[in-house]
């Protein structure tokens, strides 16, 4: 008696995992289109940029080298330069 009520409780416990591992399959496959997606947009707006201006690319590795040689002073412009950035976001929202 005791055995049975025992190997029922192991086949739904059994069963309960195997649906929680479809569900998290599932949210993985989803997440995985997602960002698929995401990063064939990038793709495209790198390829955009890329074909369109070359010196976009020029002007921001000398952007990004005197980020790297200022990065002090970047580190204090950087909160106001996100608040600003949500600011403009706002606007364009609107």
């Amino acid at each position: 008696m005791f055995a049975q009520a025992r190997l029922r409780e192991l086949n739904e416990t059994k069963r309960l995992v195997l649906l929680q591992s479809d569900i998290h399959r599932g949210l993985l496959q989803l997440e995985t289109a997602v960002w698929r997606g995401r990063f064939a947009e990038l793709r495209s707006i790198g390829a955009k940029v890329a074909t369109h201006s070359p010196l976009l690319i020029a002007g921001a590795a000398v952007v990004g080298l005197l980020a790297m040689r200022h990065w002090r002073t970047l580190a204090r412009w950087g909160p106001s330069v996100l608040t600003a950035g949500r600011w403009f976001r706002g606007f364009r929202g609107r």
